[in-house]
């Protein structure tokens, strides 16, 4: 007699296909699902990095964990919890037995399941949906390997809701992956994500990003106007908080600066009564990007100050003064890296003891940005947000 809380289980595969210290993904039910063989015994788990979606069975098996191969999160593949960040929320495990050479996994697991994570502020945990949208055009920033690229909000579903319009709604700050098809022996796979640049007040989507010498950058830098590509998503907790008694101070490395583009322009449009402090840290001013557009949002936005620091060493002052290129005019800003005396510069005491804490940008600058503020400034953990690029 079978126990009824057995529930169904489906065959995924067989033992010869997943040898020892090896993983496989599988689909059930239309969810990825991650096979692992440690040491002959067979677990599943859910194959999306709850960090930003990254393929786990593309990763390290390492005894009874998995490591993300984006960011190197990982999770126990016994118990799906995390034990290692960046990813903080528990991956699903299923239950799993081999019958002879088949291996079976139960379509719906019971008391393993990831359990519902608190409320939070910002927007809510929702399965994402996948669109179909075109290419309206590209921009390439000058003296850099930066490119934005903008895409249509909408997609047409005739045959799905009569002939109107499917939106694709984000909230500023998220980020969602796109697939531009014709991506062949990316060693990183054929699918990317990023953060959306644009704001949800703008008539299209916008992604910005270092073009590198890989199959996936390569294809999406040759893309052409009216190409259709598909986007699924939005994704991500790195948004505006919503009590704006409470200042925002942005802390923005390189191509990092892509989510504060985005909340910086929605706080303009919609012109919220937050108080935001951004200190965006370049190598040079020609990588200082979106400059013009923030220096005008701070002249409609009383509430917005930005401050702009270079890193790049200066080897003949003069030049600064004499160069007639706009890359080259006069530096009025900081040099140097973020660190304490520049914040202090910067922000009073009140924004200090008040702000929630937003940092963007490659690993290194993320931990050198943690330990300013966490350690110097004494922000506790509940006031910092965090979101990493580590520039694949």
């Amino acid at each position: 007699m079978n126990d009824q809380n057995e529930g169904v289980f489906v065959k995924v595969g067989e033992t010869k296909d997943i040898q020892a210290s090896q993983m496989k993904e599988v689909q059930i039910d239309g969810q990825d699902v991650c096979i692992a063989n440690v040491g002959g015994k067979y677990y599943a788990i859910g194959n999306v990095c709850t960090h930003e979606g990254g393929p786990l069975a593309d990763g390290r098996l390492e005894g009874y964990e998995v490591e993300c191969p984006w960011h190197q999160s990982r999770f126990d593949v016994r118990t799906g919890k995390v034990t290692r960040s960046p990813a903080s929320e528990s991956e699903p495990t299923y239950e799993i037995k081999v019958d002879g050479n088949s291996i079976l996994v139960k379509k719906h697991s019971t008391g393993t399941e990831k359990k519902e994570q608190p409320q939070q502020q910002g927007p809510p945990s929702s399965p994402s949906s996948e669109y179909e949208i075109t290419l309206l055009d590209k921009q390439k920033f000058e003296g850099t390997d930066v490119m934005s690229f903008r895409f249509s909000k909408q997609q047409q579903e005739e045959e799905a809701n009569g002939g109107q319009n499917s939106l694709f709604d984000y909230t500023a700050g998220q980020y969602a992956f796109f697939d531009i098809g014709e991506v062949y022996n990316d060693p990183k796979g054929p699918i990317r994500h990023f953060t959306i640049s644009s704001s949800p007040t703008e008539g299209y989507i916008m992604i910005t990003t270092r073009i590198r010498d890989t199959p996936y950058k390569k294809r999406l830098s040759s893309l052409e106007k009216g190409t259709v590509v598909k986007v699924r998503g939005p994704q991500g907790k790195f948004v505006l908080h919503e009590d704006y008694s409470k200042p925002a101070v942005f802390l923005s490395g390189g191509i990092g600066v892509t989510p504060f583009r985005s909340m910086i322009k929605y706080a303009a449009d919609k012109r919220l009564p937050v108080k935001i402090v951004m200190f965006d840290s370049n190598r040079n001013q020609e990588n200082t990007l979106f400059k013009t557009e923030f220096d005008e949002y701070s002249n409609m936005n009383r509430n917005l100050k930005i401050v702009y620091t270079i890193t790049e060493e200066v080897k003949q002052a003069v030049q600064d003064s004499i160069s007639s290129s706009p890359a080259g005019q006069q530096w009025k800003g900081e040099r140097g890296r973020i660190d304490k005396a520049m914040l202090t510069r910067h922000l009073t005491d009140d924004e200090i003891r008040n702000s929630i804490f937003y940092t963007c940008g490659p690993p290194a600058m993320i931990k050198a940005m943690q330990d300013i503020i966490q350690n110097d400034l004494k922000i506790p953990k509940d006031r910092i947000k965090v979101e990493e690029f580590s520039g694949y």
